[in-house]
């Protein structure tokens, strides 16, 4: 009885054991956690779907007799809303279902109806060595051809951070199999580095958000414009707007000047032997970026705003 208490026992810590490699072999596709799908969007598509009713109602009250552009513009706001509200998190969770898996042979790329890839690990070697790898705003990025293995630094998050770092270092192990040499040419999964670049990643994210709302108030200036009558309408839009923009700008220095700092003490606190850091070419211009996205953001901006006020 002892005995098959003791086998009970084993069986079920092999089985935990193996269950944890199999999470380590297994890469996501995407972050993790409350970052694998982004808020903002759910936030946008209310918005937008607000914008539908504001559209539904001028056209609910002039029975119908609007313009067939009117109607494009209330279809497509709701198709838009419902997507960005329900569909986006949706699409989002059925491909993380989907991972890549880790085998002594290469990478194994599962695909639905048991459809299944594998590259091995010296096709990888000889992408890395031509130098198809780099320091990405959310995670390491490594691509073959047409396919891309993210290790993803999963911010905020520490469990699946470390979970990501023993995935990159037993990649790692598979490529110095082939290519012991691969070893210099890698990034470091490191603490240190890793804080840096999440701090990268947050800007960059900030930049992206504030780009969003900047394109969906161009979207309500331009409804507004439709559908309102008269000088003080138009004016009355271009106030609302131009709110809107002033809280987009202050983010947008602010997040500029922090990104710079944070992007000087990359330079200076992490090697660039690999030129990961800095990246080649226009990647010199990465701690200036947030000030050129400002000027080029805002000056295409008010370009096409002035076209559409004074057209």
């Amino acid at each position: 009885m002892k005995r098959k208490n003791f086998k009970a026992g084993k069986t079920k810590k092999e089985k935990k054991l193996k269950t944890q490699i199999k999470n380590i072999r297994d890469i996501p596709r995407a972050e993790i956690g409350d970052r694998a799908y982004d808020g903002l969007w759910a936030l946008l598509g209310f918005f937008v779907f607000m914008a539908f009713f504001v559209v539904a109602v001028v056209i609910l009250d002039d029975n119908g007799q609007v313009s067939v552009e009117t109607k494009v513009i209330a279809v497509i706001l709701f198709v838009l809303s419902v997507y960005l509200m329900f569909l986006k998190a949706l699409f989002t969770k059925m491909r993380n279902e989907r991972v890549l898996r880790m085998i002594p042979s290469g990478i194994l790329y599962e695909w639905p109806f048991g459809i299944t890839k594998q590259h091995s690990y010296s096709e990888w070697a000889d992408s890395i060595n031509a130098g198809h790898y780099r320091i990405g705003s959310r995670g390491f990025e490594f691509r073959l051809g047409f396919e891309k293995i993210v290790f993803f630094y999963n911010v905020a998050l520490l469990g699946e951070r470390k979970k990501a770092e023993e995935r990159y270092n037993l990649f790692v192990d598979y490529l110095a199999g082939v290519d012991p040499m691969i070893r210099q040419k890698m990034p470091k999964f490191t603490k240190e580095n890793i804080d840096l670049l999440d701090k990268r990643c947050f800007y960059q994210r900030s930049r992206k958000h504030q780009l969003i709302v900047m394109f969906f108030n161009m979207l309500l200036y331009l409804i507004l414009l439709s559908i309102s009558g008269g000088h003080d309408a138009v004016v009355t839009t271009a106030i609302l707007c131009g709110l809107v923009e002033i809280f987009v700008f202050y983010f947008l220095v602010k997040g500029a000047y922090y990104n710079y700092k944070n992007e000087m003490e990359i330079r200076e606190k992490m090697s660039d032997e690999t030129g990961l850091v800095r990246d080649d070419g226009i990647g010199n211009l990465r701690p200036y970026w947030g000030y050129i996205y400002l000027f080029l953001v805002f000056a295409i901006n008010y370009a096409v705003q002035c076209i559409l006020l004074w057209w």
